[in-house]
């Protein structure tokens, strides 16, 4: 009897070792793992402060990337800037959209229409000195027309769709290389073509720019050199030999449209007056100097 006591006791003191020495693992385990999550959180509020602390100008194209960082550590030091280039120069070359649209009954009516017209608006084109290859079709569209008609069903009225005929419309892209004779052509072209002719607007543009680049990228680079000294001179280090240079995008002199979207052929009694103006070419750089 008391044999079979003393081994209940026994028992009774391990198994309370036991679950003392494994809440003790537990509660060691749990404050180890908060250290960790605070080192861990700290280490990133750390990382994030440092990473603002990184001087910044906004961007010339408005994009908020640094266009002037200077860091001390050899992986990011340099002084990183950008510089354009202009000139403003007269088009020698206008760009027309014109188009023609007709509406019938069926599709072979409203595409009749719409080819007669479209041929007499080329042929006007041609008769002016504009070129076969200068004549671009850009689309060609049939589509059907619906009206929504209100029905009786029973004695409640409901709205119906109903065909009422097909759209045809053919549109161009035309390049006049004489200047002088754009408000001629438009206007013969919306003659030619009648009701059917839609005027979709005019452009100008240099088409060959090749000839400016050279100069433009020089003032780019002596542009992004001359801000760069002056960073560099404010911030108090040496500037030193240039790390890097990228062109951005590509010059675009094309000018917004002179007409308005979608202006239906009217009849005048003089030439529109069209002129070109001037337009600007802009090359851009984005430069990296390193740190003496």
């Amino acid at each position: 009897m008391m044999r079979g006591k003393s081994l209940v006791v026994g028992l009774g003191v391990i198994f309370s070792v036991i679950l003392i020495l494994g809440c003790s693992s537990n509660e060691n385990d749990g404050e180890s793992s908060s250290g960790s999550q605070n080192q861990e959180k700290y280490g990133q509020e750390a990382k994030f402060v440092d990473s603002a602390a990184m001087p910044r100008i906004p961007s010339e194209g408005g994009t908020g990337e640094p266009r002037f960082q200077v860091s001390s550590d050899g992986s990011h030091g340099g002084i990183s800037v950008s510089g354009s280039g202009s000139i403003s120069v007269e088009p020698d070359l206008a760009v027309l959209n014109v188009g023609v649209e007709a509406i019938g009954k069926t599709v072979s009516s409203a595409r009749s229409e719409a080819a007669s017209a479209m041929d007499a608006v080329v042929s006007s084109l041609k008769k002016e000195g504009v070129l076969e290859k200068d004549i671009q079709t850009q689309r060609l569209n049939i589509y059907p027309r619906y009206e929504y008609q209100e029905v009786l069903t029973g004695s409640r009225p409901t709205s119906k769709q109903v065909l009422t005929g097909y759209s045809v419309t053919n549109s161009a892209r035309v390049k006049i290389r004489d200047l002088s004779k754009v408000g001629k052509i438009v206007d013969n072209a919306a003659e030619s073509g009648g009701d059917f002719v839609r005027i979709n607007g005019i452009s100008f543009n240099v088409e060959d720019t090749q000839q400016y680049m050279p100069n433009l990228r020089k003032e780019a680079v002596q542009k992004a050199r001359i801000k760069a000294a002056e960073y560099a001179a404010s911030a108090g280090v040496k500037l030193g030999s240039l790390r890097s240079l990228t062109e951005v995008g590509a010059p675009s002199p094309y000018t917004p449209s002179v007409m308005d979207n979608q202006m239906r052929a009217m009849s005048a009694p003089t030439e529109s007056h069209i002129s070109g103006g001037e337009l600007q070419i802009t090359v851009t750089v984005f430069t990296v100097f390193d740190i003496d």
